[in-house]
């Protein structure tokens, strides 16, 4: 138990969330959600009206059909002259004393008039009595009925406006995860964002309208019991509620002890859910590996702290729960004894103590429902507190106000003295200087973690450099609006992302708009027709989660044939030919070569071979550009491109690499995340 104290004082002092968390305004911004649909929720909380009065009423039927039964009901009294001659006071005999007026029940006068219409119109001739079941039987069916049809009506409208409220919240989400930078996701769990949209977001129903119908429902429901229940005793009353401080005292103690442990809980499930992602998406790797018992004990401990956590949760409320009806017991009890005490006395009639005691689970289950309806506020801000750490997470790269947007560019890039750092204080390129104009390609070679792939993703603005600007046919990237600016931008990476659905989508990917046979020319264009043609279901094929049905050169092909069709202006191909056979290599080359036509290209050169026509090659070592030209000028220079040539040549004549010294390492996240070359190249300076 101390171990496991231990660690829940370690994510105690974790830093999320990082900021001051006030419940009381989440809440309330929760509760703002909710104002599109006023009208709903207030026809709602009119049926929790309705419904809360109706529910009181068949216990009081109950107590005139006990009084009744008794010889205490009115309309008892009212039948005894008809049942036998009253005692004359002429004969010498004293007159029967009527009995101290007591409380009467809400429906009994009701109950004893419609009685005796029914007797007299209907039943006539009938003993009274009959009337009188008839009439207690039916007020009971119609108001038990009255009140399902109710209740129905408003547990369909108030699932209605929940989950109506549930798809609004996610599509917010979603929609400003969407805006975020990719940043945000590399330094996030994806199974933890995934829970966030998913499993938080469905805990807010909880909280949203539910609850709220329902504490508006046990409100008023508490009212109307304590009413009736004030008028016939209130003496009586005041003692039933003897215990109601202790119990409002008790909720808020357990709802602070619980509002921690669902926070913890919340974070443990997207702990669990970002090792399951990642092993799902890993099997291959784990497998190839064989560590499957390793990724299982990985799996059984963060299953096993949320096992501890929410068996700590449950202990929680197995021991609270006995507490609270104990206090409830104690009311009973004092109605059981001062209630009997006037019963006997002739100051109560037995149907209202049976009333009182229908309605004082009627008085503490509201008072109870506040204590569920606290504890799921606290269950349920945990989770807020998740989904509003998104929401509230500024995007780092937005457009700016009155951007320009571009419809068609002509190609031109412009890099001026740029410097970028994932991180403050440590570059990762270095005063990059380069032009560009409109249909030329531009090769960057260098060794693995130069920086040419953070390069290229400064040009659709996937990040901003620190110093310095970058310009699309003389326009900076900040003064332009952001999702044209990526429309005029395609990208073939090295490992391309593939969707889940048939290989038509995933082409068609590239223009939306596009039809059938426009995917096939880009298919054809790609070299990718004939292999898809061979598919089980051709173009309608599913290729599996990214694609993991295909061979790596049938998934480059297919996203240079989405390159294709997006037509866009400025193309990067990051790595495109890498770690393919020779034939393959010489389709996507064929391919490649189709689609730079009159496009300006920036291409990431794993084969020096590949990239001897550029109209000029950058070569970048350590965050800087140290050479440019063209491939002969760079040969004749004799510099870093002429030793990686010559290397590489080598390479290709004699089937293996030559042997050099280790890489120098580079700090984690101050090195780009690339694929090395065939041959090391790292140590080459």
């Amino acid at each position: 138990m101390r171990g496991f104290t231990h660690r829940i004082s370690r994510e105690l002092d974790r830093p999320e969330p990082s900021r001051p968390v006030s419940y009381r305004k989440t809440y309330f911004r929760l509760l703002s959600y909710a104002k599109p649909y006023l009208p709903a929720v207030t026809l709602v909380l009119l049926f929790s009206l309705a419904s809360s009065f109706l529910g009181v009423l068949p216990a009081q039927v109950m107590g005139v059909a006990i009084d009744e039964i008794t010889g205490h009901g009115q309309i008892g009294i009212r039948e005894q002259p008809t049942r036998s001659a009253a005692p004359s006071a002429e004969a010498g005999e004293e007159a029967v004393p009527r009995p101290p007026r007591r409380p009467q029940l809400f429906v009994a006068p009701y109950i004893a008039r419609f009685a005796e219409i029914v007797s007299v119109r209907w039943l006539g001739s009938f003993p009274p009595v009959i009337a009188t079941a008839l009439v207690i039987v039916f007020a009971f069916l119609v108001l038990f009925l009255l009140s399902q049809l109710v209740g129905i009506t408003q547990r369909i409208l108030l699932a209605k406006i929940g989950q109506s409220l549930i798809y609004d919240m996610r599509g917010q989400v979603y929609a400003h995860l969407q805006r975020l930078s990719p940043r945000y996701f590399e330094d996030r769990p994806t199974g933890d964002t995934m829970s966030r949209v998913i499993n938080d977001v469905n805990s807010l129903e909880q909280v949203l309208v539910g609850p709220i119908v329902e504490l508006v429902g046990n409100v008023t429901r508490l009212v109307f019991v304590l009413y009736f229940c004030l008028i016939w005793d209130w003496q009586l009353t005041l003692l039933a509620l003897v215990a109601v401080p202790l119990l409002v005292a008790s909720t808020a103690t357990i709802g602070r002890i619980l509002r921690e442990n669902f926070r913890i809980a919340r974070q443990k499930i997207g702990e669990l859910n970002t090792i399951l992602q990642d092993n799902i998406s890993g099997i291959r790797v784990i497998q190839a590996f064989a560590r499957e018992d390793y990724e299982l004990a990985r799996f059984n401990q963060k299953s096993r702290e949320n096992y501890e956590i929410s068996v700590k949760i449950a202990t929680i409320f197995a021991l609270f729960r006995p507490w609270i009806e104990f206090l409830n017991q104690i009311g009973m009890l004092v109605v059981l004894g001062v209630g009997s005490v006037r019963v006997m006395r002739g100051q109560m009639n037995p149907g209202m103590l049976v009333v009182f005691f229908q309605y004082l689970p009627m008085l503490f289950g509201p008072i109870s429902g506040f204590t569920r309806f606290y504890n799921t506020i606290q269950r349920a801000l945990a989770s807020a507190e998740r989904v509003f750490e998104v929401l509230d997470t500024q995007p780092e790269i937005v457009s700016p106000p009155n951007a320009i947007v571009l419809t068609r560019v002509r190609g031109e890039v412009e890099f001026r003295h740029v410097h970028f750092a994932y991180r403050p204080g440590v570059e990762v390129l270095h005063d990059i200087n380069l032009h560009a104009d409109p249909g030329e390609m531009v090769a960057l070679v260098g060794p693995s973690g130069a920086g040419k792939s953070t390069l290229v993703q400064l040009i659709p603005r996937f990040y901003d450099p620190i110093k310095g600007e970058i310009l699309i046919d003389g326009h900076p990237l900040t003064q332009l609006e952001l999702t044209a600016l990526r429309r005029q931008i395609a990208i073939v990476p090295q490992d391309p992302f593939l969707f889940n659905v048939s290989v038509k989508e995933n082409i068609r990917y590239g223009r939306l708009e596009a039809t059938d046979e426009e995917i096939v020319a880009a298919a054809k264009a790609a070299n990718a027709h004939e292999f898809i043609e061979q598919l089980p279901e051709g173009y309608d094929t599913l290729i599996g989660e990214r694609g993991v049905k295909l061979s790596g050169g049938q998934r480059q092909r297919l996203a240079i044939a989405r390159a294709i069709l997006t037509d866009a202006p400025i193309l990067i191909l990051d790595e495109a030919t890498s770690s393919v056979d020779s034939e393959t290599e010489r389709l996507i080359q064929e391919a490649i070569d189709r689609l730079v036509q009159n496009r300006t290209t920036f291409v990431i050169a794993h084969r020096l071979s590949t990239v001897q026509h550029a109209d000029q090659i950058l070569v970048m070592e350590a965050g800087r550009i140290v050479e440019r030209g063209t491939h002969e000028s760079l040969l004749a220079l004799g510099g870093l491109y002429a030793r990686l040539h010559e290397i590489q040549f080598r390479t290709d004549a004699t089937g293996s690499p030559p042997r050099t010294s280790p890489p120098a390492q580079v700090p984690f996240r101050d090195r780009e995340e690339e694929p090395p070359f065939s041959l090391d190249l790292d140590s080459i300076s």
